[in-house]
């Protein structure tokens, strides 16, 4: 029982349909309250069962231990779906305050040694033949055991004490980037007050970035390059908003730098605690590429071929430039222009005239139409039920015979107070064991009064709601191995397979067009692949580096990146890492440090699945129903490459990504 106050909207599990949180009824406050209480109460759930004197069977550990943490899940569950898409100072020092507080928490549960030998008495039972794990079971049994033995539950007391330490300094750290990475984010817009500047833009477009002043401003987005970069036709104004763009967080009160050179730092630090040469090497034990030479032998093999690509596109880029502007040299905030220009010419392709085919409920009504079509499934809107902001839309999802499958939340709109990017989350992940269904969100960024979106856009929201496919469609035991719970090097495959199905004829654009598109494809494929080849090299720099190698001072990080492109041969001036070391949000601030190899180890297995749609007669509902029942369904409740195997046949293959580029090795 918990001495939460009744009142507490996170007393008692969610009568709203599907157990959706309250949000009308949810203040700051209520959050604080509930942590505390929610901590308590699954630190003594843990006791018990670390306590429990009966032999050890699947339902007095493993369901106790799932079923254990849940108003502590709860809450913390809705605290970080609200914070990202509408924060204000009270979150903001909420998540400041218990991010080392939840580290402490996390380590007690972690370093227990109780609980540890309860898993391995369990374990000791199954290969004595007393007990009897069916393959979910026997998946989360070994993937607990090691996560106790990553956390530290086997090393002395005073190493221990340094592990905590330094978790506690990563969850303050991690906080305090986030902060400031989103002030620097802000702080970079650039401010237009002619609007000739802001020539080769859509009355549309002008009008969202239009202030009351009359001024214009461009917001920025976390990537380097600004889309916008490829319509603007005034070279200055595309240099100032790329430049803003690539200086961002080098400065001022919003100045990450040392932020990161600590987080580094301890990461390394830590994971030489825990007996491993490098933060990276400790991340990819658990993925499918399994150790870090398997993702530089990947790596090693795409980029130099995306490099080679990007030099000969260069080349013929220059080469246009200097007919628009005589005498020019190509410079970064030229790429995106140019290429965009020549694509136009080469293939006949001006995407404004896609502007018909792109309103904004249409290219809904698509995304969710290419989902019936494969799988069958239907969405209903649920105007009675509020989401997780005032703006987001709420849809009751069913399956073809009418069985309720779940919740799907739409959060559409842009807003100062939210992350930038586009993302999926969880509000309650799927489970036979507890009898939830999934609630799944998707978060996007676009302006308020935005009637149409870019090609871009299209293919990021079909690719946010494959992972919302891959929540809807969990079918497991346990809800924390359901959905979208895998290794990162697995979770983003699905959902690039989804957008697939934007590609499709008829599907968002006509036949014509999607063989247009189809055919240019392969254009600027070597700039595409090689900005994000760098960023993910970037990334694997600073997470195999032993600690002595590693800057001490913020000062120290623009050269450490420089040496380290230049090193594997990726210091290409022309183009610049996706995201640059000091806004690179998904390895300090988000979840893929030293993984975000992820995405293209995951393009591999993508690249590879459409190959076998295509085999097998393309995106049917046998096909669809297939895709969902083998690779969908499991979620990370067994082993992912094992999940692979089963629906491929065998391990997956690069020919078909390479083919789908246009590179050569």
């Amino acid at each position: 029982m918990t001495s939460l106050d009744p009142s507490n909207p996170f007393a008692a599990p969610s009568t709203l349909d599907y157990k959706l949180p309250d949000f009308a009824a949810i203040k700051p406050e209520h959050y604080r309250a509930a942590i505390d209480a929610g901590m308590a109460e699954s630190l003594a759930e843990l006791d018990a069962l670390a306590s429990e004197v009966e032999p050890a069977t699947a339902e007095n550990v493993l369901d106790a231990w799932e079923r254990s943490g849940a108003l502590l899940d709860r809450t913390l569950t809705a605290f970080y779906t609200v914070k990202a898409c509408d924060t204000n100072d009270e979150l903001d020092a909420i998540q400041a305050d218990y991010a080392p507080v939840l580290s402490e928490y996390s380590d007690k549960i972690y370093m227990d040694r109780r609980l540890y030998d309860r898993f391995a008495e369990l374990a000791g039972r199954v290969d004595a033949g007393d007990v009897e794990l069916d393959p979910q079971a026997s998946w989360l049994l070994t993937e607990l055991m090691r996560s106790f033995v990553r956390a530290g539950v086997t090393l002395g007391e005073e190493d221990q004490q340094k592990l905590r330490d330094l978790n506690g300094k990563l969850a303050e750290l991690g906080t305090r980037f986030e902060k400031a990475n989103l002030a620097a984010r802000n702080a970079a817009a650039v401010q237009v007050s002619d609007e000739a500047e802001l020539d080769g833009l859509s009355d549309e477009e002008k009008q969202s970035l239009r202030n009351d002043d009359g001024t214009w401003t461009i917001a920025q987005v976390n990537t380097s390059q600004h889309p916008l970069l490829a319509k603007l036709t005034n070279r200055g104004l595309r240099r100032r908003v790329y430049e803003a763009s690539v200086s961002r967080g080098l400065s001022g009160d919003a100045d990450t730098r040392q932020i990161i050179v600590d987080i580094a730092r301890l990461r390394a630090e830590r994971a030489n605690l825990l007996g491993y040469p490098n933060h990276a090497a400790f991340v990819t034990e658990r993925f499918c590429a399994k150790n870090t030479d398997n993702v530089n032998e990947m790596l090693g093999k795409l980029g130099p071929a995306a490099l080679a690509q990007a030099q000969r596109d260069a080349v013929d880029l220059e080469a246009r430039l200097q007919q628009i502007e005589p005498g020019a040299s190509l410079e970064p905030w030229d790429w995106s222009f140019v290429a965009e220009l020549v694509r136009k010419e080469r293939y006949d392709l001006d995407l404004d005239g896609l502007r018909p085919y792109l309103g904004v409920q249409k290219v809904l009504d698509a995304v969710y139409g290419a989902a019936t079509k494969l799988y069958g499934i239907t969405f209903t809107e649920r105007p009675d039920l509020r989401g997780h902001t005032e703006d987001a839309v709420v849809y009751e999802v069913a399956d073809a015979d009418g069985t309720k499958l779940g919740l799907f939340i739409m959060d559409f709109w842009a807003r100062p107070s939210k992350q930038g990017g586009a993302w999926m989350n969880s509000i309650v992940n799927q489970s036979h064991l507890l009898g939830d269904l999934p609630v799944v969100t998707n978060n996007c960024n676009y302006s308020q009064g935005t009637t149409t979106i870019s090609w871009d856009g299209v293919i990021t929201m079909f690719h946010e709601f494959g992972h919302a496919l891959h929540g809807l469609f969990s079918d497991g035991r346990y809800p924390s191995t359901s959905g979208t719970s895998t290794p990162r090097d697995f979770v983003e495959f699905p959902s690039q397979v989804n957008e697939h199905w934007a590609w499709e004829p008829d599907a968002v654009i006509p036949a014509d067009w999607a063989a247009k598109m189809t055919e240019a494809g392969r254009f600027n494929q070597g700039f595409g692949s090689f900005e994000t080849l760098c960023a993910q090299m970037l990334d694997q720099a600073w997470h195999q580096a032993d600690l002595d190698a590693l800057p001490t001072s913020g000062d120290q990080v623009e050269q450490f990146e420089r040496e380290a492109l230049e090193r594997v041969g990726m210091n290409y001036d022309l183009i610049p890492p996706r995201y640059r070391t000091q806004y690179f949000s998904h390895i300090w601030g988000s979840g893929y440090s030293g993984a975000y190899y992820s995405y293209v180890w995951a393009e591999v297995m993508d690249a590879d699945a459409v190959a076998w749609f295509t085999e097998n007669g393309g995106g049917t509902r046998e096909n669809g129903d297939y895709f969902r029942r083998t690779l969908l369904a499991p979620g990370g409740s067994v082993d992912v490459m094992d999940t692979w195997r089963n629906f491929r046949g065998r391990d997956p293959e690069i020919g078909p990504l390479l083919e789908r580029k246009g590179l050569q090795v």
